[in-house]
């Protein structure tokens, strides 16, 4: 519903009435309602059968429901440098998007392998008779690395990286706009000095939350790059703890901090109150990610869910058009989910001083 909403222009609210056959009820005008239904005729939506449904969606008239299945297939999903998708707190919501999206169809999940294994398992039977392959990995791959994946002859979507000179089609997050977004917010507050802690790694989430952070402040007049720390991706709770106390400590100017993961949000909370400050009402908390413990932590975290989820469903309706025989972007960026909390105060006219 998200994809409907952005392609045709209203909210994923409206969306949810329109295909519910409730657009009366709640009032929204028929040309509307028909924007939505054509957009989600274009995205291949379907819509299961539920007791009491006033309008299914019907398949476009040049579809049938035997010609669709007979397009389709196995479709397999690559985990590279990981031993199972289950675990992992990114790609798992990302896994069962895409095993909700597939309903009907067979998922074979491969994972474990190293990239230099990568072109010796394309040659065996493992794909045999798979239609489409979706491939998570850690790293940014080359086009050497995505080669014997791009070999087989098959549509394949690749998830969460951007790398130069491959034109698969990805899906990715906007971590741009949620920094930006996050940053705008922490502006309007009073904050000026507002510090970041994240990563220097060249992946697409971690450039586009570096770009979008810098982009706002430099926007404002008010960017400094000694409140940076690009080396918190190997940080634990212990390491954030002590990382913050000493940036506090070493900037007792600073007002507000953005942090690229909010995982750790117990060691940066405890960091802030280790020099004696409070969290919102001395330093505002923002972050993204989305992780249950943002919503656990007192004050609750003011957070942007990474649309993890949303990006696996994206990623199947994307063999579905190509299966159809239609062009897809090579990039669909998915927008995150502001989860707002109470870790943001203005900021206060007097700082503290060490």
């Amino acid at each position: 519903m998200t994809s409907i909403a952005r392609a045709s222009g209203v909210s994923q609210t409206t969306v949810s009435m329109v295909l519910t056959g409730r657009a009366k009820e709640f009032r929204i005008h028929a040309e509307t309602a028909d924007k939505v239904w054509a957009a989600a005729h274009r995205l291949g939506y379907r819509m299961r059968p539920r007791k009491n449904r006033s309008r299914p969606l019907p398949l476009p008239p040049s579809e049938s429901p035997s010609q669709a299945a007979s397009a389709a297939g196995p479709v397999a999903v690559v985990f590279v440098e990981y031993r199972g998708l289950s675990g992992d707190i990114l790609y798992s919501p990302a896994y069962l998007g895409l095993c909700r999206a597939a309903t009907g169809h067979e998922i074979r999940p491969f994972g474990g392998m190293k990239w230099e294994g990568l072109q010796a398992w394309a040659r065996s039977e493992a794909l045999a008779g798979c239609k489409g392959l979706v491939l998570f990995t850690h790293r940014d791959p080359s086009p050497d690395d995505l080669a014997p994946i791009a070999n087989l002859g098959i549509p394949w979507i690749l998830m969460n990286r951007d790398p130069q000179g491959c034109s698969v089609p990805r899906v990715l997050f906007d971590a741009y706009g949620m920094a930006y977004g996050l940053i705008e917010e922490l502006l309007k507050k009073g904050h000026a000095k507002i510090a970041a802690l994240g990563t220097d790694r060249t992946i697409p989430s971690a450039a586009g939350q570096r770009n979008g952070y810098r982009d706002a402040l430099i926007a404002a007049g008010c960017y400094d790059p000694d409140l940076v720390n690009l080396t918190t991706s190997e940080w634990g709770e212990a390491e954030t703890r002590a990382g913050v106390k000493a940036l506090l400590e070493r900037r007792p100017d600073t007002t507000a901090i953005y942090a690229f993961f909010d995982w750790h949000v117990q060691g940066l909370y405890q960091g802030i109150r280790d020099t004696g400050r409070r969290v919102p009402d001395d330093v505002s908390v923002v972050a993204t990610g989305g992780q249950p413990v943002a919503q656990r932590v007192d004050p609750v975290l003011t957070t942007i869910r990474y649309p993890m989820l949303e990006m696996g469903e994206a990623a199947f309706r994307l063999l579905e058009r190509i299966w159809r025989g239609e062009s897809v972007p090579e990039r669909t960026v998915i927008p995150g989910e502001l989860l707002p909390g109470a870790s943001v105060a203005p900021a206060l006219t007097k700082v503290l001083r060490s």
